[in-house]
Parts: C-alpha cells; sequence; structure tokens
C-alpha cells in the first residue's frame, strides 16, 4: 500500500500544511495554490448519492477519475458503493497500490501493452474489470489474459467517442469476448458524456432516453444470442436522477457529484439542487496596488480552463497569466495583501489532476492531507 503525505515531505511547502493540521485556523494558513476539500459538504454529497441509489436499487460505482484518491474512494465504499470506475489503467494501477481493489476501468482496451498490465494487475490481486468495444479488444486480452477477467462490452450511445456503433457491432464484440477461455462478459457499458451539462431538464432527460433506446437495442440483440448482460453500467452526475428513472441501467457511475463544480452549478434539477460544492482552489492575495483589482497567485496553472473561470462572491476572476490571476473587485472590504482567498473551479476532474494532494478542512482548520494517487496517471 502506498504511503500517505508523508511521501512528500521531503517538499517544505508540504512540511508546512502537515504542520498545520488541527491548528485552529489553519485553512487560511494553507501553502497556495491548493486544492481544498470541505469535509462536511463532501460527507453529504457522498451519502446523498448513496441514499438516492440505494432507495432506487440501482448500485453505485462511482468514477474515481474526478478525485484519483484512494482515501475519498474508500468513504465512497464505505458508504455502500460496490467497487470504483477509472478512466485508464493508470488510475487503476495507483489506486489498487493504495489498496483500492475493486476497480471497473470504462477506457475500453485496444493494445497489447495495456492488456498486459490489466493482467499483472488481476495476477496481483486485484478484481478488475476492462471494456472492450471492438474485436481486436477481445483478442488482445485473449492473447494476454493468464488468468480470468471480467469483460464489459461499451456501446456507443450517441457520444460517438467509444462503443461498438451499433447492436451488430456490439454482437461481434460479444462473440470474440465468448471465444476467448479466459475472458467472461459480464455485461455493458453505455456511458453519454455530452448530456451530463445539458441546462433544461427536459431536453436532457430527452436525450438520455434517446441514448437508453440504443442501449437497450443492443442488450436485447446480446440477450437474444445468450451473452450475459447482467450488469448495466453508465449515466453520470448531471444524469443520475434520469439514470434511475428510466429504469435500463442496473449501476451508475458518477464522478463529480462528491466536489461539485462552476460546469454543475449552472445545471438544474432536485438532484444536483441538492448537492454542495466541496472543492476549491485556495489562493493568496500578492498585489493591491491597482484600484479595481488584486492580484492571486492562482493562474492558468490552478485551474482547468476549459469553462467558465473561477469564482467568488468577491468579485470576477480573469485569467491572467500562468502562475497568477486578478480579482477584479469594487468592494470596499476587497481582500488586503496576503489574504486567503477560495474560488469554485470551473471543472472538477482535470482541475484536481494539477495536485498532488487535497487539503481536507473542517471549518477553519485543516483536518487531513489525502495524496490525489492518481495524478497524471493517464496511460
Amino acid at each position: 500500500m502506498s504511503a500517505g503525505p508523508e511521501a512528500l515531505a521531503g517538499r517544505p511547502a508540504v512540511r508546512q500544511a502537515m504542520n498545520l493540521i488541527g491548528v485552529p485556523g489553519s485553512r487560511s494558513a494553507i501553502p497556495t495554490p491548493a486544492a481544498i476539500i470541505d469535509r462536511t459538504a463532501l460527507n453529504a454529497n457522498i451519502v446523498r448519492a448513496a441514499e438516492v441509489c440505494g432507495a432506487a436499487g440501482v448500485s453505485l460505482r462511482p468514477h474515481a477519475k474526478t478525485h484519483k484518491c484512494a482515501d475519498l474512494a474508500r468513504l465512497q465504499l464505505a458508504a455502500g458503493a460496490v467497487g470504483i470506475c477509472v478512466a485508464k489503467l493508470g488510475e487503476a494501477e495507483a489506486l489498487f497500490e493504495a489498496g483500492i481493489d475493486d476497480i471497473l476501468v470504462t477506457s475500453p482496451i485496444v493494445t497489447g501493452p495495456v492488456a498486459e498490465r490489466a493482467a499483472d494487475l488481476v495476477e496481483a490481486g486485484a478484481s478488475i474489470t476492462v471494456t472492450v468495444d471492438h474485436p481486436l479488444g477481445a483478442e488482445v486480452l485473449a492473447a494476454t489474459m493468464r488468468t480470468p477477467i471480467d469483460v464489459l462490452v461499451d456501446i456507443d450511445v450517441g457520444m460517438a467517442r467509444t462503443g461498438a456503433p451499433d447492436p451488430a457491432a456490439a454482437l461481434r464484440v460479444a462473440e470474440a469476448v465468448a471465444a476467448a477461455p479466459l475472458l467472461t462478459m459480464r455485461g455493458v457499458q453505455g456511458y453519454g458524456g455530452i448530456w451530463q451539462h445539458i441546462g433544461d431538464a427536459e431536453e436532457r432527460r430527452d436525450a438520455v432516453a434517446k441514448g437508453m433506446e440504443r442501449l437497450t437495442e443492443a442488450i436485447e440483440l446480446l440477450d437474444k444470442h445468450g451473452h450475459d448482460t447482467t450488469i448495466r453500467t453508465g449515466g453520470g452526475t448531471g444524469t443520475l436522477d434520469t439514470d434511475i428513472a428510466l429504469g435500463v441501467l442496473t449501476e451508475v457511475q458518477p464522478g463529480s457529484y462528491t466536489v461539485m463544480d462552476g460546469q454543475y452549478r449552472d445545471v438544474g434539477g432536485d438532484w444536483l439542487g441538492g448537492l454542495r460544492h466541496a472543492l476549491f482552489v485556495a489562493a493568496t492575495v500578492t498585489r493591491t496596488a491597482h484600484p479595481d483589482w488584486v492580484t492571486v497567485d492562482a493562474g492558468l496553472k490552478a485551474f482547468a480552463t476549459d469553462a467558465n473561470p473561477p469564482a467568488t462572491d468577491l468579485g470576477s476572476y480573469l485569467w491572467y497569466g500562468d502562475e497568477q490571476g486578478l480579482l477584479v473587485t469594487d468592494r470596499p472590504d476587497r481582500p488586503a495583501l496576503g489574504a486567503h482567498v477560495e474560488f469554485v473551479i470551473p471543472h472538477c476532474d482535470p482541475t484536481i489532476d494539477r495536485y498532488d494532494l487535497l487539503h481536507v478542512v473542517d471549518g477553519d482548520t485543516l483536518v487531513d492531507l489525502w495524496p490525489i494517487q492518481g495524478r497524471g496517471r493517464s496511460q
């Protein structure tokens, strides 16, 4: 099992943070820029998703591509998750090393070297399920596996990014899996990432319904030919309520619900409206000389930049360089030089991937440091 934050203690900033744990008021003294997790909000989000899925009789397998953090995954498992998802084998390797052993790899396997790493994980004792969306994926797994492995067939439900493009193609993939002695088909996957941020609830529901029709057509053909489709996994944070209501999926894969971000703040609905922002990026004010703005030490390297700018009630954030940003504010009580400012982040997954640690806070106190084991493990 991998070490905790002590493995990073050779860095002066990490040592400073470690010395702040448990000190009242230490939240505002964390070295910045830093990824901050509000423990109360995080726990509330984890419990809410577990309750919603439990009440519906749908399994919850959260997507750890959001947080890439074993400590956070353990909280999800303790709350009732059946396991976790990851996007890449590298994330699975990192989290398995940190003690997480029930993992679905959602990106389809295509090449021999990736299949070989999956085989190594299984031999090391991991309970790994992999996905394929082409007969070639089944063939490379069959040529590589030394022990049995469970497999899902990934179905394109309208995103055109991964997945067998139609039921006939899905059947060919399933037949290739069935022909391999060490591969056991357990079901299908259908994920529509393009639906997650559709703002209008009715439009979002219609898009998901069309995607689930595509998935159902593939399931019916696979069932007709005797292939196991017991697991029907997919969905996400933005569509979780609809995913459950439509009744096609037996397992859902929300990820961002744990921490939330600015993109999901703009998506309506009772489900999302009941979640809380738990992830922030902390910055320090480093210049106050300009009358219209202050400079902070969090720039392009501190946030994902594919969405709207970071948000704060203190004013408007402007990108202003790799290392700095501007907080435009006309408040008479604008932040002073050296002040601690926290921003709601625009897109949680790639923002977290910029950091080595999550700084866990309870109120105004730093209470823990969680390594982000899967940071940068996108191979």
